[in-house]
């Protein structure tokens, strides 16, 4: 069976994407050799899964409707920007969100209900962020970590009230994600 790439993640509503699309804008008036994201792939991965046989998509499927029923709706904040690994050397620009205790129970039973499928457990510590764009050269680097130090946004609260499955198609273009499954939280 042919293996899909997989991911497990959280939604942007669209007032978070406008915000973000807004600072995105900011940031590439920089001139820095960075490729941009688009807002419409704007989400929060919980768990990259990398190549899944399509024939274990309804037992992963089954595990995360157990974890997402267990999982109340819950506020989400995004009210920063910065980068990984930080602003000495960063390769990713990030914009962050708040973390709660609603997010990180829903981040380790993601974890977990995947660790039981036999998927490696996440090493990193979680840090709940959508990627605005990946630092490709050195170009005007300087006049990047010096805005996204000097950016500040009014936080944009949201609530969440689901965990997608998303599958990332990789093409000459950049990687394109499209939604195979979307769980509830408990209302």
């Amino acid at each position: 069976m042919p293996a899909i790439r997989t991911f497990v993640a959280l939604p942007s509503p669209l007032e978070v994407r406008n915000t973000l699309r807004d600072i995105q804008r900011s940031l590439v008036e920089t001139g820095a050799h960075v490729k941009w994201d688009s807002s419409d792939k704007f989400h929060i991965t919980l768990k990259f899964l990398g190549n899944v046989d399509s024939e274990m998509i309804p037992q992963l499927s089954q595990s995360l409707i157990t974890v997402a029923s267990k999982i109340p709706c819950f506020p989400l904040i995004y009210e920063s920007v910065g980068a990984f690994p930080d602003l000495v050397r960063p390769r990713v620009i990030w914009a962050g969100a708040r973390s709660n205790e609603v997010l990180t129970s829903l981040h380790r039973d993601v974890d977990l209900a995947c660790k039981d499928l036999k998927f490696p457990p996440e090493t990193r510590a979680f840090h709940p962020h959508i990627t605005l764009g990946r630092v490709k050269g050195s170009e005007n680097l300087t006049r990047l970590t010096a805005k996204v130090k000097s950016i500040t946004f009014d936080p944009v609260e949201t609530t969440c009230s689901e965990v997608l499955l998303m599958k990332s198609d990789l093409r000459p273009t950049g990687s394109v994600y499209t939604t195979l499954k979307s769980f509830p939280l408990k209302a």
